[in-house]
């Protein structure tokens, strides 16, 4: 069983004279050994990507048995305890999607294939060839973290870790991770539309609203703040980059996010009161 899953099953359930049957939280147990396989990566993300270094080397006190103990908690005011995948192993799947700025069909995808995604989550053993989780499940258990508090729980934790271990700049986390982990603006679109597109449409409503109240087009102050993403007929289109090249992909959230930045400081710098009342303050962009 996946992450030391304990399963106590009545055996007289399927008779059903047992009244309930119950499945206890499953703990994430990765080893804390580094194979020659993971030594090799580990030397590759030395320079650029590390996260995946900063995650690997410190996932098991970022998910301590405390904090897992709080991540169990989550799940005590329902009867949806029966969970095959370690909820830690869950949230630092979250993390990587919010670095790699993936949508959850994408963070599936290299859940699965990605020998950085399987390294930090403990699954590259040539013995596990299928996806960890679903797609779904993923989904899910962010809206759990989301009704839970639990997204900026994480969040802080690994700010304070990095802070703690210098293993990674963590003046990039803020920014970069809640964008997916503080994700409420995008609860429930996963599924359909990635992260990159949920922020633009929300940009672009943004940047309508604030043209029409300043008698302006779009595209005059998209041009004015330099937020050609903003106004392209794609998102992704719009940010110019090499899709296929990793680094430019992982770089592309952050590149996102700044002209989101500027879109709203311009808001205030030019609209003023007007910025903290609808329908302006209605179509803010949470990053």
């Amino acid at each position: 069983m996946m992450g030391g899953t304990v399963i106590v099953w009545c055996l007289a359930t399927a008779r059903g004279s047992c009244p309930e049957a119950t499945m206890t939280i499953p703990r994430w147990t990765p080893s804390s050994d580094i194979t020659r396989r993971e030594a090799f990566l580990l030397k590759r993300l030395q320079r650029t990507l590390k996260l995946y270094k900063f995650l690997r080397e410190q996932r098991l006190e970022l998910f301590d048995a405390a904090f897992q103990d709080e991540l169990a908690t989550m799940y005590r005011d329902t009867e949806e305890g029966k969970q095959a995948v370690p909820p830690a192993q869950l949230a630092m799947a979250i993390l990587l999607q919010a670095y790699t700025g993936t949508s959850d069909a994408e963070a599936i995808e290299n859940a699965t294939v990605d020998p950085r995604w399987r390294m930090v989550l403990g699954t590259l053993s040539p013995e596990e060839e299928e996806p960890p989780f679903s797609q779904g499940t993923l989904q899910r258990f962010r809206q759990r973290m989301i009704a839970h508090d639990m997204d900026r729980r994480l969040l802080e934790r690994t700010v304070e870790l990095a802070m703690k271990t210098r293993g990674f700049d963590y003046k990039k986390l803020p920014k970069d991770v809640r964008l997916a982990v503080d994700s409420r603006p995008l609860t429930g679109a996963g599924k359909v539309e990635d992260t990159f597109n949920l922020l633009g449409h929300a940009a672009r409503k943004l940047l309508k609203c604030a043209a029409a109240i300043a008698e302006l087009e779009p595209g005059e102050v998209a041009e004015a703040i330099d937020a050609p993403a903003l106004v392209a007929s794609s998102t992704k289109r719009g940010l110019d980059i090499d899709w296929k090249d990793p680094e430019q992909k992982a770089s592309a959230i952050r590149k996102l996010i700044a002209q989101i930045d500027r879109l709203e400081a311009w808001v205030r710098q030019q609209l003023g009161d007007a910025a903290e009342s609808p329908p302006l303050s209605e179509r803010r962009v949470s990053t």
